[in-house]
Parts: structure tokens; C-alpha cells; sequence
């Protein structure tokens, strides 16, 4: 296979995933731009996240993630409170309705997941994700 050929099949699924996360997260129509759902994921699965954790994670600046986040407290999604381990940063938590929406995409993760597995074995979907794991840290970095 030509390495044109696997960029473009790369892209094609990258896209194609991107797009039918968005089409069901705009059906649900939460009001919420799909980063804002990965923010919220990253706070669920990290404890104790910062400003500055979610901008190492999303590779974006302190003031990208600064406005994200004030408009996610906005809509009462999320909150600030005090970091017990370092008193000059706040920690980040998840509102009962940041829980909520969460609760409502998580359908939308078992869907895509559900679609995007279809007619893969198990065995070709591990060695997918051992040989896409290997990629990404490639191209990110170890």
C-alpha cells in the first residue's frame, strides 16, 4: 500500500469519526461544541485537573483553555475550587449538569463505538489499537 494512500485512508476515518460524533452530539442540541465535551471528559477521568493540565492535554495556550473553561462555568457545567495541593491553582470539577450531559454522550460514545465496530473482529480491532497507539505517540512523542 502506497504511504499516500494510507495518509488518505488516516484522514478518511479521522474525519469520518469527527463527523458522526458531531451530527449525534448537535441531535441531542446540548449547546455544546465538541472541545467543550472533551474538556469535560478530561475533568471526569482526571481528578484533580487544572487550567494547566487541560492546556498540556489539548496542546492549546492558558488563554484558549482560560475562555473554554469560563464559558463551560457559564452554563454551570463545571466549577472552580480550591487545589488543596498547591494553594495557588484551582482545581476543576464537574457541575451535576456537566454530569448529566456527560451521561447523555456516553450514548453517543457506545453508538459511534458500536458503528465504527462493525464487522471487526476483536483481534483486528486490538491489533488496530496497538498499531494506532504506536502511531500517535510517533507523532506526539513518548
Amino acid at each position: 500500500m502506497s504511504d499516500q494512500k494510507s495518509l488518505d485512508s488516516l484522514f478518511q476515518l479521522a474525519h469520518a469519526l469527527k463527523r458522526k460524533m458531531l451530527e449525534n452530539i448537535e441531535k441531542l442540541e446540548l449547546g455544546i461544541a465538541p472541545m467543550n465535551v472533551r474538556v469535560l471528559k478530561i475533568i471526569r477521568m482526571k481528578k484533580n485537573t487544572t487550567a494547566i493540565d487541560i492546556a498540556h492535554l489539548l496542546n492549546r495556550d492558558k488563554a484558549q483553555v482560560t475562555r473554554l473553561l469560563n464559558a463551560l462555568i457559564e452554563q454551570n457545567l463545571i466549577q472552580k475550587e480550591p487545589n488543596p495541593e498547591d494553594k495557588r491553582s484551582q482545581r476543576l470539577r464537574l457541575t451535576e449538569g456537566g454530569e448529566e450531559i456527560l451521561e447523555q454522550i456516553s450514548g453517543i460514545d457506545i453508538k459511534v463505538f458500536e458503528a465504527l465496530s462493525e464487522d471487526v473482529s476483536a483481534e483486528e480491532w486490538d491489533t488496530f489499537t496497538r498499531i494506532a497507539d504506536k502511531m500517535t505517540r510517533n507523532l506526539v512523542g513518548r
